[in-house]
């Protein structure tokens, strides 16, 4: 049966948002919210992000000649953009709807590098501020340990610790990552010293928390998750910028409250907050208490599978 199109799953950053643009691990997860594209004989305006990925895959593979209709649903509530990736899940579906309908395997490793090239390529020349952690997610999906070297990325394929209980939380509020990360880039031009201190801090948490991961040890990502909440609010009082902002801070407290942690999944600013407990019942208690407040749990299947043919 030829594909129709493709879907790519959203992601949640675990945890080395900054940081891994400074080259610190970040560990990320694909969640079950998905974008899927759909193949289309007439002209679709489609997104600079799509149309990029598409454009670099046909130049790997040879020309579709269609368009692709993106439907983002899953990663929006009340029209509003949740923050789990909704641009670079659309970019690596895109590409893998054009390696599917010249019949590549989305399930062979290389040909999932080759598409992860034109998605990340694709998203970067759109979003170049942006370290390509979201893309990795949606293209190969499952936990993954994520690094830039200069302009390699090293991926690896990570298990959740047994014991690691993880929740989302939508503030209501969208944000800007943009405006936050040239607030930060300010701080860099202008208080290279302060910038240095703040990333340097962040950069060690983010290595601490991504050991503590990959070695299974769930009350250690706990108390690193805290501390890296603390080091991200740090960041940005020192540029003036709000990535800590009332609803994050207010679901960092609620989640000591039940002993866990949370903390910012993203940039900050608003979007979405991650939580971490090693209780089950904790964790449970802990949505209830943001319902409470006006802050909204987001269900999800972690680990979700990566770029697939529909």
């Amino acid at each position: 049966m030829t594909p129709t199109g493709a879907s790519a799953p959203g992601k949640a950053l675990l945890c080395g948002e900054y940081a891994v643009l400074e080259g610190a691990p970040a560990v990320v997860a694909a969640v079950d919210r998905r974008v899927r594209v759909t193949w289309k004989d007439e002209l679709v305006a489609m997104s600079p992000e799509v149309e990029a990925a598409l454009r670099l895959a046909e130049a790997e593979l040879g020309p579709v000649h269609r368009s692709l209709k993106v439907d983002a649903n899953e990663l929006h509530r009340e029209r509003i953009k949740l923050g789990l990736g909704s641009s670079a899940a659309a970019a690596a579906a895109a590409a893998g709807a054009v390696f599917a309908s010249h019949g590549r395997d989305l399930n062979d490793r290389e040909t999932l590098q080759r598409l992860f090239a034109c998605a990340f390529d694709g998203h970067a020349s759109i979003a170049p501020q942006g370290s390509g952690v979201d893309v990795a997610a949606s293209t190969f999906g499952g936990f993954l340990r994520f690094e830039r070297e200069g302009d390699r990325v090293v991926t690896r394929t990570l298990a959740a610790p047994d014991e690691l209980h993880i929740r989302l939380i939508w503030t209501g509020q969208a944000a800007r990552t943009s405006e936050l990360l040239r607030k930060v880039k300010e701080l860099q031009r202008n208080d290279p010293g302060r910038y240095d201190a703040s990333m340097e801090r962040l950069v060690d948490l983010s290595t601490r928390f991504a050991s503590a991961f990959e070695l299974g040890d769930a009350l250690s990502v706990v108390a690193e998750a805290a501390a890296y909440c603390a080091g991200m609010g740090a960041l940005g009082d020192a540029a003036g910028a709000p990535i800590l902002e009332d609803r994050l801070r207010r679901a960092a407290e609620l989640a000591a409250e039940y002993s866990g942690s949370a903390k910012p999944c993203g940039a900050g600013g608003g979007d979405v907050a991650i939580a971490f407990f090693v209780e089950p019942k904790a964790a449970k208690s802990f949505e209830l208490a943001c319902k409470d407040e006006g802050l909204h749990p987001i269900h999800v299947s972690w680990g979700a599978s990566g770029v697939q043919a529909c």
